[in-house]
Formats: structure tokens, sequence, C-alpha cells
């Protein structure tokens, strides 16, 4: 329940049948009256993922679906060793990341668009439950996410010709009770 809206209780429910490698997520919300609790709860996203092991390696299938943009779309990995191929596909856009693993910390994921657009991510460990994760996106930004304990900060610095106009930092921390 978001403190800030104590009228709408959101959900999230996960199911898995283990047996078939299969796995179901559901995100929604509900009123948070009980009277209208019964009558109001609404699907928000819905998505499935079904894996398969091919000869040591991996494969996954995640069709998902987002009801409150009618957006679908398609999640298709293969992993084997230190490589991981994500194929990302709707129908307005398709995607395809390499993610190459180069040591126990480091490793480099160069992603290309259908409208031909690139970007470049090199995430590092920097140790338990530490992270950097920085994407190029040429002519557009760079971002940064650090992960640090429970905190997380994101910076994004846009590329417009030589300024920094457009820098917006957002710094979080996870509070668990």
């Amino acid at each position: 329940m978001d403190v800030q809206r104590m009228d709408r209780v959101d959900f999230q429910i996960d199911a898995a049948d283990e047996d078939n490698d299969l796995k179901l997520t559901m995100f929604g919300s509900a009123a948070a009256s009980l009277k209208r609790f019964a009558t109001s709860p609404r699907v928000s996203h819905v998505e499935f993922t079904k894996g398969f092991d091919n000869d040591g390696n991996r494969i996954t299938i995640n069709p998902r679906y987002n009801v409150n943009y009618d957006h679908m779309d398609v999640v298709m990995t293969y992993d084997a060793d230190d490589t991981l191929i994500t194929v990302t596909a709707s129908k307005d856009d398709q995607e395809v990341t390499i993610s190459q693993q180069l040591n126990d910390d480091n490793m480099l994921s160069p992603t290309i668009s259908r409208d031909g657009s690139l970007s470049l991510a090199w995430d590092r460990k920097l140790g338990d439950h530490n992270s950097v994760r920085t994407t190029l996106n040429p002519n557009r930004s760079v971002e940064v996410e650090w992960k640090d304990e429970a905190w997380t900060a994101n910076v994004n610095f846009p590329m417009e010709e030589d300024s920094m106009k457009g820098a917006t930092v957002h710094i979080k921390r996870d509070v668990r009770f």
C-alpha cells in the first residue's frame, strides 16, 4: 500500500511450476475499502516465463502484456557459459543484446535496436551487494546506476552538444520492516 494513496492496494502474484519450468507473474491494484475490494481488482501486467535446458545451455521465453498501455512483447534468452543473448520483440520495436561476462566482476553488453540505435553497458561488481552499471547511448546520454547495499543512485547525463544541462541524479534507499 502506498502511504500517499491510502485508497488503493497494489498486489503482485507469483506462481511457479518447477516440474515444467514455468512461472507466472501478475501485478495489479484494488480499492483499499473492503466494500469495493471484491469488485474493483484490476490486473495491470501479466507475464509468463518458460525455461528449457538445451545441451547444458538455457533458453527462456517470456511473453509479457501491460494492460494499462495495451503493450505486448516477448523476451527470449539464450544463456551459454559466459554469453547471454537477449532478444526483445514487440510489433513496434525489436532489439538484440549480447552480454559477455569478461571475468567474475565485469560484463559488457552491446545492444542494437531495430531503428539502428546502439548502446553499450558495462556492469562492474564492487563486492557483496554493490555494483555499478554504466550505459553509453551514443548521441543521447550516459546513464550510471550505482548500487551500494540498500542505496541506489541513478545519474543521467544527456548528450546535447557540449552542455551538461539536464543532468539528473536520483538517490533512494530500500527500507524493509
